[in-house]
C-alpha cells in the first residue's frame, strides 16, 4: 500500500527566522505560539508570538519571554519554551556536562506580565529514572493533570561517533501543575531501530485523545531522511494506554522544506479543521511550516 499524507500543505510562518520547537497554547482570550531561537553563543532563548488568525494561521511580531540562567543554574546553556497553561509556562532548561554533551530539565515558570518568572525544574533524576527529561506537555483529565515528557533511557553513538540520548515518552500526574508524581509508565515506546520519541502534542476529539510526536533513529537523523525525524500519531481513551498508528503521519519529503526531517509538532483545532505546526530541515532554521486537514478526518469514538 502506497503511503499518502492526509495533511494538506498550508504555508510557512516566520520564514527566514530561526523558530525551533513551535508550541501553540491558549492564553485567556487569545492564542499564542512559543518557540526558541539562539544567540551568538548558541544558547537558546524563548520567544512568543500572538496568533492573530487561527486558520489560516497568522502570527504577530515575536517578543522575548524567557532567557538562559546564570552560571551554575539548571538552564545556563539555554531555554526552550513549550506549553503555556493556567498561567504557567513549561520549558526545557539546558546545561552542559563533561561525561555527555548536554543535560536537560523539564522546568516551569509563572507568567508575570509579558515575561515569565522561573520557578524551577519539575522533574529531575531519581531512583526510577536516572536520565534527563524534557519536552513536557500537560492535559487535564477528570480531576488531575497528566504530564507527558521525554525520558532518557541511555546514550549511544551516532554514525560519527558522537553521543546522543535515547528516549521515550513517560507519564506523570499533578493536581496543581507544579508538583508532579511520576507514574513509572511509558506512554509511547520505541519500536525496532528507533532511538528517540519526543515533542508530544495532544488534542481531544469525540472522547479520544490524539497525540502527535517526533520519532528518529539512532544514526543519520540530522541530514538523511532514512533516519531523520518524522511525525507520527497515537490515540488513547484514558490518557494512559496509547496505541500508535500511521494514520496521520508527516514523513521527510512529504512537503517542501522537510525533505530531510519533519519534527516538533504542535496541533490545535480551528473550527472544522485540524492545524499542525512543525519544523522542517535544520530544526527550525527557516521558520515554521503548517498543514491542515478536515476535523472529520480524525477517527471518532465509535470507529
Amino acid at each position: 500500500m502506497t503511503y499518502r499524507s492526509k495533511w494538506s500543505y498550508g504555508g510557512h510562518l516566520l520564514k527566514g527566522q530561526r523558530a525551533a520547537l513551535p508550541v501553540v497554547s491558549n492564553e485567556e482570550d487569545h492564542s499564542i505560539v512559543m518557540f526558541s531561537s539562539r544567540d551568538s553563543m548558541g544558547r537558546s532563548y524563548g520567544l512568543c508570538s500572538s496568533l492573530i488568525s487561527l486558520f489560516p494561521p497568522k502570527v504577530g511580531e515575536p517578543r522575548l519571554v524567557l532567557k538562559h540562567g546564570n552560571p551554575g543554574s539548571f538552564d545556563v546553556a539555554g531555554v526552550m519554551p513549550m506549553q503555556s497553561i493556567e498561567g504557567y509556562l513549561f520549558y526545557i532548561g539546558w546545561t552542559l556536562r563533561k561525561d555527555v554533551p548536554y543535560f536537560n530539565y523539564s522546568c516551569i515558570s509563572e507568567k508575570r506580565g509579558n515575561y515569565y518568572k522561573k520557578i524551577g525544574p519539575i522533574l529531575g533524576p531519581d531512583i526510577y529514572e536516572s536520565g534527563f527529561s524534557s519536552f513536557f506537555h500537560a492535559v487535564k483529565y477528570e480531576d488531575r493533570y497528566l504530564g507527558y515528557y521525554l525520558s532518557v533511557i541511555d546514550w549511544s553513538n551516532d554514525e560519527k561517533g558522537n553521543l546522543n540520548p535515547n528516549y521515550d515518552i513517560k507519564i506523570a500526574e499533578s493536581n496543581d501543575l507544579i508538583n508532579w508524581k511520576r507514574l513509572n509508565l511509558t506512554a509511547i515506546s520505541l519500536n525496532k531501530d528507533e532511538a528517540g520519541i519526543g515533542a508530544i502534542s495532544i488534542i481531544k476529539h469525540q472522547k479520544i485523545f490524539h497525540a502527535w510526536f517526533s520519532v528518529r533513529k539512532g544514526k543519520n537523523f540530522r541530514d538523511d531522511p532514512s533516519g531523520g525525524y518524522r511525525i507520527e500519531h497515537a490515540t488513547s481513551h484514558d490518557g494512559i494506554l496509547w496505541s500508535r498508528d500511521k494514520n496521520y503521519s508527516i514523513m521527510p519529503g512529504d512537503f517542501v522544506g522537510s525533505e530531510k526531517m519533519a519534527a516538533y509538532p504542535s496541533v490545535y483545532i480551528a473550527g472544522e479543521s485540524v492545524i499542525i505546526f512543525f519544523n522542517g530541515n535544520g530544526f527550525g532554521e527557516d521558520g515554521i511550516f503548517w498543514c491542515h486537514m478536515p476535523l472529520n478526518e480524525l477517527l471518532g469514538a465509535n470507529e
